[in-house]
């Protein structure tokens, strides 16, 4: 986990996946979905867990200067592997409760 510096503060939008591993905080909407992708490559199909996925989210900071973020309805889901379901069984139970392929971002 990453320790948030003083200018990291003040980012108007931050990503985290599910658990806590992982977080990042950037500017704009597009960094924040870049930064994303950039987790999500770090966890693809890792043994995490008992997890079947993890849900990667963006929230954005109420307003400036705020400590608080409020969720954007931005979501990715990566399969990781730590059930010791196979692969394929894990992205068609994505597909069959969120209706949705694995990394790529949606608004739900």
């Amino acid at each position: 986990m990453a320790i948030s510096t003083k200018k990291d503060v003040h980012k108007k939008y931050t990503v985290s996946a599910g658990g806590g591993s992982r977080f990042a905080k950037t500017d704009t909407l597009t960094e924040a979905k870049q930064a994303g992708a950039a987790i999500a490559r770090k966890e693809a199909w890792r043994g995490r867990w008992n997890l079947m996925w993890l849900t990667l989210s963006i929230d954005k900071q109420d307003s400036p200067g705020s400590i608080y973020y409020r969720p954007t309805g931005w979501r990715m889901y990566v399969p990781v592997r730590g059930s010791g379901v196979s692969s394929d069984r894990i992205v068609a139970e994505l597909k069959q409760r969120h209706g949705v392929d694995p990394f790529k971002w949606v608004r739900k």
